[in-house]
């Protein structure tokens, strides 16, 4: 991953993963460490669900592409990855919806307590998961429009899109941004997402954000939040240019 930007918000064309139907090398080296870790996380929080997702080895920059080959893992190989972030080959790359406003805020979502990540507040997004494969590939286009509908109700078109994305990394963790253009004001995007979280079947999401400078997603913006949110008010326009 030496030749992927890291700390920054950088510009990006494409990300094409790959699919291995082998499990993760990283996984078979550390599943006493994984079973160990997802044993406390079981007794610390109940709630949460061991499902499969998606991590990924081998990535690499090359002509404004991310390339790279992707595994299905369990939900406890992940929280053990955040949780000590290795020195190895395994990656965790999610997309993330920008939801912007026609009167200039940044939509947010802040995560409900019986979630890993209570409190946060961050773009709508979503570990990678097998509905996210096709052909073989993994989707991040279509993962960043399933999650931003699962958890906001909007249905992003490809018209609202702009190009090109965004991408921000630290270690293993790469963060992917495609930002939507809504012809909707603040107010009515609220009010729509607000509608979807208390009527929605899964309860994962507590409250919208409007954000219209950094400082209002408040100090649980994760870092690649933060850095997103610097890189996109920073531009004036939202442009990134």
């Amino acid at each position: 991953m030496a030749d992927i930007p890291e700390a920054r918000v950088f510009e990006l064309d494409s990300v094409r993963l790959d699919l291995d139907g082998t499990e993760h090398p990283w996984v078979s080296e550390n599943r006493a460490a994984i079973e160990a870790h997802w044993a406390r996380e079981e007794i610390e929080r109940p709630w949460l669900f061991n499902g499969t997702m998606i991590l990924h080895r081998g990535l690499r920059m090359k002509n404004r592409a991310i390339h790279g080959v992707s595994h299905r893992a369990p939900y406890a190989a992940l929280l053990h990855l955040v949780a000590t972030w290795p020195r190895a080959d395994v990656a965790h790359l999610f997309g993330s919806a920008i939801i912007l406003s026609s009167d200039g805020a940044m939509l947010l979502i802040r995560m409900a307590k019986r979630t890993a990540n209570s409190g946060k507040v961050y773009a709508p997004a979503g570990s990678l998961d097998p509905s996210d494969i096709s052909d073989g590939r993994i989707d991040v286009e279509g993962s960043i429009r399933r999650e931003a509908r699962e958890e906001t109700g909007l249905d992003l078109s490809r018209e609202s899109a702009e190009t090109p994305l965004l991408c921000w990394r630290q270690a293993g963790l790469v963060a992917i941004f495609r930002r939507f253009q809504m012809d909707e004001t603040a107010d009515v995007l609220s009010q729509r997402i607000s509608d979807h979280i208390r009527t929605g079947a899964e309860k994962e999401i507590e409250d919208v954000v409007v954000v219209r400078r950094p400082e209002d997603a408040g100090p649980t913006a994760p870092a690649y939040m933060q850095a997103l949110m610097a890189y996109h008010f920073d531009a004036g326009s939202g442009s990134g240019d």
